[in-house]
């Protein structure tokens, strides 16, 4: 497929009709004939240069626009890169702002954590010393059970 466009065909303007050439004599049909190919060649040519004048002048009106086109275009794009500038300006100061919120927030948050697990250790470290002395208490219990054992046995086989 072509994205050619197609021109217009110039208008056939070159034509021999027989009656110019009929014989009216030889030499009046001839220099009749002549004067009318001159006066076709002349029109051909007029109509031609017409022709050329009305595209020149539709390519300076369409080449025109097309600037005027082009020059909105820029405007537009100028002024649109201008509000983005003003508006990454403006953003990003509050995008900041609330980068450090989170941070600040995370901090904070990790504090109550590490002050949650520091009691949570020192409850588990009471428990452990309380199992510790409970267990050192039952051993001392199954000591003195032993030796109570041990001499009734004692007593009993006397």
């Amino acid at each position: 497929m072509s994205t050619r466009k197609k021109t217009k065909k110039a208008p056939e303007t070159f034509h021999f009709e027989e009656k110019d050439f009929a014989e009216k004599g030889e030499l009046m049909g001839t220099a009749e004939g002549m004067r009318n190919l001159t006066q076709q060649i002349a029109n051909a040519f007029e109509a031609r240069v017409a022709r050329v004048a009305d595209l020149r002048q539709e390519t300076a009106a369409k080449l025109k626009g097309f600037r005027q086109g082009m020059k909105n275009v820029q405007h537009e794009l100028r002024r649109k890169a201008a509000d983005l500038r003003r508006f990454l300006g403006t953003t990003e100061s509050s995008r900041l702002r609330d980068f450090q919120e989170m941070h600040e927030g995370i901090q904070a948050g990790q504090e109550v954590r590490s002050r949650q697990l520091g009691g949570m250790l020192a409850g588990c470290r009471e428990m452990v010393s309380g199992i510790r002395r409970e267990r050192e208490a039952a051993v001392g219990h199954w000591q003195s059970m032993a030796v109570a054992l041990a001499w009734k046995r004692g007593s009993a086989s006397r």
